[in-house]
C-alpha cells in the first residue's frame, strides 16, 4: 500500500448530517423508531415503525452506520425484485442495546459489526451450530426488513465484536471485502497471474485491493466511469479501461499478448460486462461471476467447454470467517476504506442518498447513512 499522504482522496459529501437529537415517539403499543421504507420503484420514505424487541437468541442494536450496497440500489431501481413496502439495507454496524432470552448480558453496550444473512434457526445446520451453512438463510433487507432504521433486531450469532480502532462507518463497509475474500479464496490466485476485474463499484474495488494483496501481476480493471480509477490505482490496478471509450475485450487481449487473462472476475451485474467474460479469459483460465441482476443473460456452455474453463459462481460473503478477516484487514490498515466513501447522509436525507447511489452523481462510489 502506498504511504497515506500519497493516496488519492475523494472528499466525503456531508449532506444532511444533523447534530440534534430527535425525541422518541410513543405510538399505540409502545415506542417507535424511524426507518427508510421503499414503497415503490425509486420511492423511499421515512416512516415511523414499532421499536423492535429481542426474541430469544436475538439482540436489539442501535444502528450507528449503514452503507448502501448495489443490492439496495437494484431494489430501488427494479433490477432486483423486492416486495413493497420494505426497509432496505444489510451493510451496517451498531451497538447492542438489549438482549433476548438466552443471550449473555455482557453483550449489552458492545460495539459490533453484523453478518447480514439470517439463518432460519430450524434446519439441521442451525441445530448443529452451523448457522451460516443454513440453506434457507435470507439476506437482511431483501427478504426481511433491513438496517436503514434507528434500531434493528438480529440473531446474536450474526454479531462480530468491533475492535478498538475500527469506526462504525468502517464496520458498515465489510460486506464488499467479505464477498471479495470469498472470491479470492475460491480462485486461489497464484503470484504473478494476470487478473481482470470488471466493474469498479465497491465490490470491484475491494477485489482490486484483495487481488493486489494476493499477488496478482498485471491487474486490469474496467468501468464505465473515470471516477473510480483513482481509487483503483491506489488499490494496485496496473491498467484502467473505460468501457465507453475502448473495446474492453480487445484492450485486455492487447495487454495480455493476445492470450487473455489468467482470471476474469465480473462484479457489475450488467449484461454487456457479463457477455465479455469468456472472451477476455485465456484457455484453461478461471472465471468468477459475482454481479447479480434479473436481466443477466444465460451463460453459454460451448465457450466454457472449448476453453476448458473453471467457472465460479460467488453468491455472497461466504460466512466462513470472511467477515472476521475483513475486519482484521481494516483494523490492521492493510485495507484503507477512506477512498471508497464519497458521500455521507443522515437518515433524514435518505431519499437523496438513494438517488445519489443510483445515479452515481458527483463521482459517488460508496454512500454511508448515519441514522
Amino acid at each position: 500500500m502506498e504511504p497515506a499522504d500519497h493516496r488519492p482522496r475523494l472528499q466525503p459529501h456531508r449532506a444532511g448530517l444533523r447534530d440534534h437529537a430527535r425525541p422518541r415517539v410513543r405510538a399505540r403499543g409502545g415506542l417507535t423508531v424511524r426507518a427508510a421504507v421503499l414503497t415503490a420503484l425509486e420511492t423511499v420514505e421515512l416512516q415511523e415503525r414499532p421499536e423492535p424487541t429481542a426474541r430469544p437468541g436475538w439482540v436489539v442494536l442501535t444502528v450507528e452506520a449503514a452503507s448502501l450496497c448495489g443490492t439496495d440500489v437494484h431494489q430501488y431501481d427494479g433490477r432486483i425484485d423486492t416486495p413493497f413496502p420494505r426497509v432496505p439495507g444489510h451493510d451496517f454496524s451498531g451497538r447492542v442495546e438489549s438482549v433476548g432470552e438466552g443471550v449473555d448480558e455482557s453483550w449489552i453496550g458492545k460495539p459490533v459489526a453484523v453478518k447480514p444473512s439470517l439463518p432460519c434457526g430450524d434446519c439441521p445446520e442451525c441445530h448443529t451450530d452451523k448457522p451460516f451453512d443454513c440453506k434457507r438463510k435470507k439476506l437482511i433487507g431483501l427478504w426481511s426488513d433491513g438496517c436503514l432504521t434507528e434500531k434493528i433486531a438480529v440473531p446474536v450469532v450474526n454479531l462480530i465484536p468491533r475492535p478498538d480502532g475500527v469506526e462504525p462507518w468502517q464496520a458498515s463497509l465489510l460486506e464488499p471485502l467479505a464477498v471479495g475474500l470469498n472470491t479470492v479464496d475460491r480462485l486461489r490466485i497464484i503470484l504473478g497471474e494476470s487478473v481482470v476485474v470488471l466493474g469498479q463499484g465497491p465490490i470491484g474495488l475491494a477485489l482490486t485491493r484483495l487481488c493486489s494483496l494476493s499477488g496478482a501481476g498485471r491487474l486490469i480493471v474496467t468501468d464505465a466511469r473515470e471516477a473510480p480509477f483513482a481509487v483503483s490505482r491506489a488499490y494496485g490496478a496496473s491498467d484502467c479501461i473505460n468501457v465507453l471509450e475502448t473495446d474492453a475485450t480487445q484492450a485486455v487481449l492487447d495487454l495480455t499478448d493476445g492470450i487473455g487473462a489468467d482470471i476474469v472476475i465480473e462484479t457489475s451485474g450488467f449484461p454487456a460486462s457479463s457477455a465479455m467474460v469468456l472472451d477476455a479469459v485465456r484457455k484453461e483460465g478461471k472465471v468468477a461471476h459475482i454481479g447479480w441482476a434479473n436481466d443477466l443473460p444465460p451463460l453459454p456452455v460451448i465457450p466454457i467447454m472449448a476453453k476448458t474453463l473453471t467457472v465460479f459462481g460467488v453468491g455472497g460473503n461466504g460466512g466462513r470467517g470472511q467477515y472476521e478477516r475483513a475486519l482484521e484487514l481494516v483494523r490492521s490498515g492493510r485495507i484503507d476504506l477512506d477512498p471508497m466513501v464519497t458521500h455521507r447522509f443522515s437518515l433524514d436525507d435518505v431519499e437523496e442518498a438513494f438517488a445519489t447511489a443510483a445515479s452515481k452523481t458527483d463521482g459517488s462510489i460508496k454512500v454511508v447513512v448515519n441514522p
